[in-house]
């Protein structure tokens, strides 16, 4: 087979996965829309896990404490992580200023468990709420936020509400990374089946913000459940619609925002630490994905290149026109996170990026070294 009979079934298949990106993102539900006003006012247990997130942590509660809640009655409880800055003090002082927030000092980590896993199973132990909200310390609510997702929670009688905030992306591996989040979710997971569905196959969170029912919560065995996941969110989805709850995937670009990393290192080091994990440490699945996207997105500009210089113009029209395709899904994808589409143009780089830290992740688990976060050693 030729070189230009591959960019052919390239182009097919591009083609073929930018309707499908097409469809899923009309499928990805905006929370809040048409939905009746929350029953009950309940009472939701807004839960912050904070380890050395005095940058973040008083723009996120003041935030969270702006939020409309003429609907529901709140309760913010901030999980002090064993930190090493004023992420502490900083709580404290906000609440001597509003009684609904409160302050949680961690210890020492047990064994066996991730530290964001045991910091949320302690603050899910000290919430009164009938509602909780994991909120990571990077997130910027708007005021509606929480009263839209819990409408629409209610609606779909869900037992987990969760969603991608917009990123906010600043260096240039933030910006090449960090919305492929939202890319290989829009790519390979059907959103429709996501809420139909009780498979855990169908199952994607963010773990920056899961908005569970209590209920769901302890039927899915807690946080005690998950204790040693890497990437817990995922896990607890899993948890949720095994135990026969209902799970909604939502676009939360509209509501929240959150700049997850602030350098290329915490992009790099960020994503080393998940991204295998992730991929249930499937070596199988990771080559599969490896030769996927090398061949729909890092082929088309090599072959591009040995079109121009051999005179093949067959050659250059297909792999020019499969990478105007790839830079279409990309631009897709980056619109419906709330990102601007012309970040499509550097599908390429973005591609080759996520492969490196993908094998970065791997790497980092067959040394024996793991991956550093925040103090703490991950293998």
């Amino acid at each position: 087979m030729t070189l230009t009979w591959i960019l052919t079934v390239v182009c097919a298949l591009l083609i073929a996965q930018l309707v499908f990106v097409l469809l899923n993102a009309k499928a990805l539900p905006v929370p809040g829309r048409r939905t009746k006003p929350i029953e009950g006012r309940p009472l939701v247990s807004v839960l912050i896990p904070a380890r050395d997130e005095e940058r973040n942590i008083e723009d996120c509660l003041r935030h969270v404490l702006a939020s409309d809640d003429s609907e529901f009655r709140l309760e913010v409880i901030v999980y002090d992580d064993d930190s090493s800055d004023d992420t502490g003090g900083i709580v404290r002082r906000i609440a001597m200023e509003d009684s609904r927030v409160g302050l949680m000092r961690g210890g020492e980590l047990p064994s066996g468990w991730k530290g964001k896993c045991y910091a949320c199973h302690n603050l899910a132990e000290r919430a009164s709420g009938s509602w909780y909200l994991m909120l990571d310390a990077d997130v910027r609510l708007g005021p509606m936020a929480i009263r839209d997702t819990l409408r629409s929670g209610q609606k779909k009688k869900a037992g987990l509400v969760t969603g991608f905030p917009k990123q906010v992306t600043v260096t240039p591996l933030e910006k090449l990374v960090v919305p492929m989040m939202e890319f290989v979710i829009l790519c390979h997971l059907p959103i429709a089946m996501v809420s139909r569905s009780r498979s855990g196959l169908f199952a994607a969170a963010h773990g920056a913000y899961m908005l569970i029912k209590k209920s769901a919560y302890e039927s899915a065995g807690g946080y005690e459940a998950v204790k040693d996941e890497m990437v817990d969110d995922m896990a607890m989805a899993r948890a949720v619609k095994k135990a026969g709850y209902k799970m909604l995937l939502a676009d939360m670009s509209k509501h929240a925002r959150m700049r997850m990393y602030h350098t290329g290192r915490e992009v790099w080091d960020g994503f080393s630490k998940n991204l295998f994990s992730g991929l249930g440490k499937n070596y199988v699945l990771l080559l599969g994905l490896l030769i996927w996207y090398i061949g729909l997105y890092l082929l088309p500009p090599v072959a591009l290149l040995i079109g121009l210089f051999s005179g093949n113009m067959h050659l250059t029209a297909f792999s020019g026109g499969a990478m105007l395709l790839g830079m279409a899904i990309k631009a897709v994808c980056d619109a419906r996170g709330g990102l601007t589409a012309w970040h499509g143009v550097w599908i390429a780089a973005t591609i080759a990026c996520t492969l490196a830290i993908a094998l970065s992740s791997v790497f980092g688990g067959l040394n024996g070294q793991g991956h550093e976060w925040k103090g703490r050693r991950y293998g």
